[in-house]
C-alpha cells in the first residue's frame, strides 16, 4: 500500500511499443514439404526411445527447427492483436540434442487435428501464433505426434521462469537477442531465449524495436469446462463458500516465493520472486478456468514487469467489473520482503473470489488484475488504466483490495473512493448490513490516500479501495515482520466475503 507521502521519487514507467514482424507467405508450403523427411527421421528416433535400465530419462534428439515461433498466448490479450500472418520459408536451424525428463517442450503445426491430439493427453498449448504452437508433451506421447506433421523438440519442459519470446524487425540486427541469453529455438527472425535472470532487462531490446514477451507457464492440463453452469440465485451461498484455509494457503505461498532457505521470500519488483509470483497467479487463474494473460510494461530502470489479468466471461460484455490488488512487496532489505498483509492478503482475497465466481454463469464479465510495482511509485496501475481507456474496455466498477489482514483496529475497514465511485461504496455497505458481516466501514473520499485505485479513477473507472490500515499506521508493513503469523484471517475472510457479495450482486442479473 502507498500513501502520497510514501511514494518514492521515480520516473514514470515507459511503455515501449514492441512491433510485430510482418512476414511473407511465399514458399511456406514448399518448406514444409521439404522438411517432411526430417520429421520422419525424428519420429523414427523418438519411436526408438527406451528408458535405460538405470531408470534415467531417455535422451531425445531434437528435430530441425521448423515453422514460426508463436506470438500470442492461447487466450489472446485484449490488447490490439498482432496481425496473424505466416512466416517465410526458412532454412532449418539444427538444434543440439535435447535431454527431456518427464516432458518435452515441442513446437508443432497449430491445426484442429493437432489440438485434438493434444487434448487426448490432457495437454493445452502454452503459446500459439501464426499457424504454430508450443506445448509441453509427456515423453511417452511424442511418437503419437507423427500424424499431425513436423514436430520440433525444443527443450526439456522443466519450467518457463526464464523463457522469453523475442522477435527482430524485418532486416533488423539479431545481435541483441543472441547476446540476451541462450537461444533455444530460432526460425528466421523469431527466437525462444532462456535469459540468465528475471525480471529481464528488456529495454535495450525494446528500444531497438525488438518484440520481447515472457512465455506463460506451462498449463497444468485442459481448462475446466464452463458448460451448464448455474446462475447466481443465492448471494448467501457465495459468502458461505469463502474458505479461510484457501486464504491462508495463498498468503503462505506468496510469503515464501523467492525464499532460498524455506523462510520468507520477496516479491520486490526487481527480484526474481516477483516474476515467480506472476507465474503463480497465472497458474491459479488457469486452474479455475479463467482466460489469462500478461499485461507487461517496461519500468523506468528498463525491467520487463508483469501484470496478470484473468477473466470470467459474462453474457453481456457491455459492462465489465474488476477486482484488483498489487502482487509486489517491499522492505528496506528487498531480498526479504514477505509482504503477508501488504499485499498477499489482497491477492488471496482476489483469487478466492475468482474461484467462487468461476463456478457460475455471470450476467457480466469479471476481470481480476494483479498489478505490479505499486510499492515503488504505483507504476503498473497507470499503464493498465491507460491501455483500458485506449482499448475502450467498458469497466463499470472496480474494487482494489490492499492489506486487509490487520487486527490493530478491530473490525475497522476503510473504504476510499471519489464522488463518481460512491455507489460502489453503497453496494459494500448494503452487503455488510444485509448479511450481518459486522464490519465497521469507514467511508472516505480522500484524495490524499493514494493507491492503485487512484490511477483507475483518473482513467474514468469508478474504483473503491478497501484497506484495514493506512500508510504509516502499521509497525510491520514494509518490514520483514509482515508475515503470516501477524495476519488476522477473520478480517481477511470477512473482506473476501464482502467483495464477493458486492461483485456477485452486480453480475447476478
Amino acid at each position: 500500500m502507498q500513501h502520497r507521502s510514501s511514494i518514492r521519487s521515480r520516473p514514470a514507467p515507459r511503455r515501449v511499443p514492441r512491433r510485430a514482424v510482418p512476414f511473407s507467405t511465399a514458399g511456406w508450403a514448399a518448406a514444409l514439404i521439404a522438411l517432411l523427411g526430417v520429421a520422419a527421421m525424428v519420429t523414427g528416433a523418438i519411436v526408438a526411445l527406451t528408458r535405460g535400465g538405470d531408470g534415467a530419462p531417455p535422451t531425445v534428439a531434437a528435430a530441425a527447427v521448423v515453422g514460426a515461433v508463436p506470438r500470442a498466448t492461447p487466450v489472446p490479450s485484449p490488447r490490439a492483436a498482432t496481425p496473424t500472418v505466416a512466416p517465410p520459408a526458412a532454412t532449418p536451424t539444427a538444434a543440439p540434442p535435447v535431454a527431456c525428463g518427464a516432458r518435452c517442450l515441442v513446437r508443432l503445426v497449430d491445426a484442429p487435428a493437432s489440438r485434438d491430439l493434444l487434448s487426448r493427453f490432457g495437454v493445452r498449448p502454452v503459446y500459439a501464433h501464426g499457424g504454430q504452437m508450443w506445448a509441453a508433451i509427456p515423453v511417452g506421447a511424442l511418437p503419437d505426434l507423427a500424424p499431425v506433421g513436423p514436430v520440433a523438440v525444443v527443450a526439456d519442459a522443466g519450467d518457463t521462469l526464464l523463457l522469453h519470446v523475442m522477435r527482430v524487425p524485418e532486416g533488423g540486427d539479431p545481435a541483441p537477442v543472441l547476446d540476451a541469453g541462450e537461444v533455444l529455438d530460432r526460425v528466421g527472425n523469431q527466437f525462444l531465449v532462456r535469459v540468465p535472470t528475471v525480471p529481464f532487462a528488456a529495454a535495450p531490446l525494446t528500444n531497438a524495436g525488438i518484440w520481447v514477451e515472457k512465455l506463460p507457464p506451462f498449463p497444468a492440463g485442459l481448462a475446466p469446462t464452463r458448460a451448464d453452469l448455474p446462475e447466481i440465485a443465492d448471494l448467501g451461498a457465495l459468502a458461505a463458500a469463502v474458505s479461510t484455509e484457501n486464504l491462508k494457503t495463498t498468503v503462505a505461498d506468496l510469503q515464501g516465493i523467492g525464499a532460498t532457505d524455506g523462510g520468507s521470500g520477496s516479491r520486490y519488483y526487481a527480484d526474481s520472486g516477483n516474476v515467480a509470483a506472476a507465474e503463480y497467479l497465472y497458474r491459479r487463474f488457469e486452474a479455475y478456468g479463467l482466460k489469462v494473460w500478461y499485461e507487461d510494461f517496461i519500468t523506468a530502470d528498463g525491467l520487463l514487469a508483469l501484470q496478470v489479468v484473468g477473466e470470467i466471461p459474462g453474457r453481456d460484455a457491455s459492462q465489465v467489473y474488476l477486482v484488483l490488488g498489487h502482487l509486489d512487496s517491499i522492505t528496506d532489505t528487498p531480498e526479504t520482503a514477505p509482504g503477508a498483509d501488504d499485499n498477499a492478503t489482497g491477492i488471496a482475497a482476489m483469487l478466492e473470489i475468482a474461484r467462487i465466481l468461476s463456478g457460475y454463469e455471470l450476467a457480466h464479465p469479471v476481470r481480476f488484475l494483479a498489478t505490479n510495482a505499486e510499492e515503488v511509485g504505483i507504476l503498473g496501475a497507470p499503464v493498465f488504466a491507460a491501455r483500458a481507456r485506449e482499448e475502450g474496455v467498458p469497466y463499470a466498477g472496480a474494487y482494489n483490495v490492499d492489506a486487509v489482514g490487520s487486527a490493530a483496529n478491530g473490525r475497522l475497514l476503510i473504504l476510499n473512493a471519489d464522488e463518481g465511485s460512491v455507489w460502489l461504496e453503497d453496494v459494500l455497505i448494503e452487503m455488510n448490513d444485509r448479511f450481518g458481516l459486522g464490519q465497521e466501514l469507514r467511508v472516505r473520499q480522500n484524495p490524499a490516500i493514494v493507491a492503485d485505485d487512484n490511477s483507475l479513477r483518473a482513467a474514468g473507472i469508478p474504483t473503491v479501495l478497501l484497506a484495514r490500515e493506512m500508510y504509516g499506521w502499521s509497525a510491520t508493513h514494509h518490514t520483514p515482520d509482515d508475515v503470516l503469523a501477524t495476519v488476522d484471517f477473520e478480517n481477511v475472510h470477512a473482506t473476501t466475503q464482502l467483495v464477493t457479495l458486492a461483485i456477485g450482486s452486480l453480475v447476478q442479473e
